[in-house]
């Protein structure tokens, strides 16, 4: 089944290449770069492309597909830029985006990265416009920006959790040298090294090369917890005309770490335990004598052609494998009373292959007095997941008293395999959009829609793959069960521009999406999500376009919700949800000193309807969605010194968020909390450092109040708690 997948990508690229081979021939004429919204993106200031300042005002986003800059743009994109990053040094996407985005707070997963957006769970995490596998440890240290689409815009990519998706844009070669190294070194004994090099291969600046390596080891404030992670991340970059852009990019990642995010606690009544934040309640004969490894490489291409100076033709391509051995010992069982915590068992090794690729065509013409901004595209994704192991029984461990723990670390043997799951599954779409803008360029209109085929389904057995994949049986409840659905999600939007500095928009749009979640064994795969949005706000570009702000309202309907069964693997459905919410965003400089991100979320979002779509009544009616809380902000502020300081840069933010729900029953709450974090960085001046463009050693302490607080949580066993006080040093050089 893998050489399947990976002849459909040899395949493909075998298709590709020729055309790209002749494009690059053709001799047109020397034009403005029209047709990539990447390559409309501004180039940074200063060495490799790192101080962008926090706004990403007057510009395209990436996640649009079309070209069209913010402020015309009917919705609501939020983009965190490399000098965030590097500023709060964001070694983990969760790290770089909850607190820096309005209405952003990370999953319940306890395992994947994944996020809370709007209200809704999504998993809907994508790198370079393409869709990843659900992933853990994701890297930070080849990526140029992380940009946050809100709302359900499935016409850009089908598949599409209603709440938004997260996009990663990776780094591209410069056609000049730079090399940076960085060494960091932090709490628990975390030391992470990361390498940047760029250039032109070729004296004509034809063919380009980036290459980002990074290796970090670290412990936890968990005891037994501990990850170590290597990452390598090639690109060439060919441009033989100005026409036609070509990028191949390559990765490969290997960890071997226990959890630190499946290391939770359980809730006693209405609040997470009292128990020390460090507390190991998994069983680390299982966990730290056998660690948990992810080995995963990556190949994708894109290519840009120019047609003229108004039309071009864009494709990707990306195949990613992964290579799993997860052992986790969740608490199945606990006894507020003696302490006494049992344990289930998830020992697994697993296979899970993705390949998508879509072909975009943009272009501008004129009818009139209208104005066209038009994209047309179509997409394709395949996945795989082959997973078998043991799960669930952990009657073979000793239980642990979590009041007093004694731990064994030795003496695991693991059980006999008692399942294998294969999980399949096939998406096409295409799309169609025309941005029409008239009376001046102050009116802009957006139609859109787009048409999606999906297939999906799965099989279980507790014997082989072989019986996992065959027919359906409904006695023994083995046998692989497959569903065929096809939608259309059409999208209107709206801008009024009185002024360039000042924008109103509305949308409205629906999305299609197969449910995120494992129906246990011999239930029927879920119905597809459904979600419909409707959102209004302001967006305004202020101070000379330094300062960015966007004031949303939006309502937001999902029905083929599904929640985790407790103590399991497994999820069942629960329904209808709406989220309706505000949320403010407010990035960039005040003036050349002073930098500021701020945000503010309200965001009500609750169960409507129970499985069947029938009103609910009782004590369910209402109750709202675990992990989202009513009101969460923050405020980040940073100060550049100038005159005789120069080179000092200080910053300090708080975060805040409210009491949220732990699960979707309402019967406990994680309480709210604030966190304070703070930056001290220092670049030397020239004279001291002359062998170097520059130099920078840099000081972060995050959560300097050492303040007790707790992310989210999967169910009543599983609440992860946040990080006491943290110290994180640096230093980098650039050359």
């Amino acid at each position: 089944m893998k050489d399947s997948i990976l002849l459909r990508g040899v395949s493909a690229l075998v298709l590709m290449l020729p055309s790209v081979a002749a494009l690059a021939q053709e001799a047109l004429p020397t034009i403005d770069v029209a047709g990539d919204s990447s390559a409309q993106r501004r180039p940074a200031e200063g060495p490799g492309d790192r101080f962008t300042g926090y706004a990403a005002a007057n510009q395209p986003a990436s996640s649009t597909k079309d070209g069209i800059d913010v402020m015309r743009n009917p919705i609501s994109v939020q983009v965190v830029t490399r000098q965030v990053l590097d500023d709060q040094q964001a070694i983990s996407v969760q790290d770089a985006i909850v607190g820096n985005v309005s209405g952003v707070q990370p999953s319940g997963d306890t395992f994947y990265d994944g996020f809370t957006i709007r209200g809704f769970d999504s998993s809907s995490i994508f790198r370079n416009n393409l869709a990843t596998p659900n992933l853990t440890h994701l890297q930070t240290a080849n990526l140029q920006s992380i940009e946050v689409l809100k709302g359900p815009a499935a016409m850009l990519y089908g598949r599409l959790e209603p709440g938004g998706a997260v996009n990663l844009i990776t780094k591209r070669p410069l056609d000049y040298r730079y090399y940076s190294i960085e060494e960091q070194a932090g709490s628990w004994g975390l030391t992470r090294t990361s390498v940047d090099a760029t250039g032109p291969l070729t004296e004509d600046k034809t063919w380009l090369y980036r290459l980002n390596v990074s290796f970090n080891h670290a412990d936890s404030f968990r005891n037994f917890v501990t990850n170590q992670d290597a990452f390598i991340a090639p690109t060439l970059s060919w441009r033989p005309t100005e026409q036609l852009r070509f990028n191949l990019d390559f990765e490969y990642q290997n960890t071997s770490f226990v959890s630190d995010a499946d290391t939770t606690l359980p809730a006693v009544g209405n609040r997470p335990a009292s128990l020390p934040v460090g507390r190991y309640l998994q069983s680390p004969a299982v966990t730290r004598a056998n660690p948990s490894r992810l080995e995963r490489g990556l190949v994708s291409y894109d290519w840009t052609f120019d047609l003229d100076k108004d039309w071009s033709l864009t494709n990707r391509f990306m195949y990613t494998d992964l290579q799993w051995a997860q052992r986790l010992t969740d608490i199945s069982s606990f006894d507020a009373s003696t302490g006494a915590t049992g344990f289930s068992i998830w020992d697994v090794n697993a296979h899970r292959a993705v390949l998508n690729s879509n072909l975009d065509l943009k272009g501008k013409l004129e009818t009139g007095p209208f104005r066209h901004e038009i994209l047309l595209g179509a997409d394709y994704r395949y996945d795989e997941n082959h997973d078998f192991g043991y799960c669930c029984d952990g009657s073979s461990i000793t239980p642990l008293n979590a009041y007093a723990p004694a731990y064994a670390t030795t003496g695991y043997i693991k059980p006999a395999n008692n399942f294998y799951w294969d999980q399949r599954q096939s998406w096409k779409g295409i799309y169609g959009q025309d941005m029409i803008s008239f009376l001046d360029d102050r009116v802009h209109v957006l139609l859109g829609g787009r048409h999606d085929w999906a297939s999906y389904g799965y099989g279980s057995s507790s014997n082989s793959f072989q019986e996992a994949r065959s027919l359906y049986n409904s006695d023994t409840g083995a046998g692989f069960q497959n569903a065929v659905d096809h939608a259309w999600s059409p999208r209107l939007g709206v801008v009024l521009q009185p002024q360039q500095w000042l924008s109103f928009y509305a949308n409205y749009t629906r999305s299609f999406g197969s449910t995120n979640g494992i129906p246990s064994p011999g239930n029927l795969p879920f119905t597809p999500e459904r979600g419909l949005q409707w959102e209004g706000g302001v967006k305004a570009e202020l101070l000379d376009k330094r300062l960015v702000a966007t004031l949303a309202y939006y309502d937001i309907t999902k029905s083929g919700v599904v929640q985790s069964i407790p103590g399991t693997q497994f999820s069942r459905p629960v329904g209808l949800v709406e989220s309706r919410g505000v949320e403010l965003d407010v990035t960039g400089r005040i003036d050349d000193n002073w930098s500021v991100i701020g945000n503010y979320s309200y965001d009500d979002a609750r169960i409507i309807a129970d499985a069947n779509g029938t009103p609910l009544t009782g004590g369910q009616e209402g109750n709202r969605l675990q992990n989202v809380p009513r009101h969460s902000g923050s405020l980040w502020v940073k100060y550049d010194a100038s005159s005789q300081l120069q080179g000092l840069s200080l910053g300090a933010g708080v975060f805040a968020v409210g009491q949220r729900q732990g699960d979707n029953q309402n019967d406990f709450q994680l309480p709210g909390y604030a966190r304070v974090d703070t930056l001290i960085l220092y670049r030397l001046p020239a004279s001291l450092a002359p062998w170097a463009k520059n130099v920078s050693l840099q000081f972060n302490v995050k959560n300097l109040l050492n303040t007790t607080y707790y992310l989210h949580s999967y169910d009543r066993f599983s609440i992860a708690p946040g990080a006491p006080r943290t110290f994180l040093a640096s230093i980098r050089a650039e050359f």
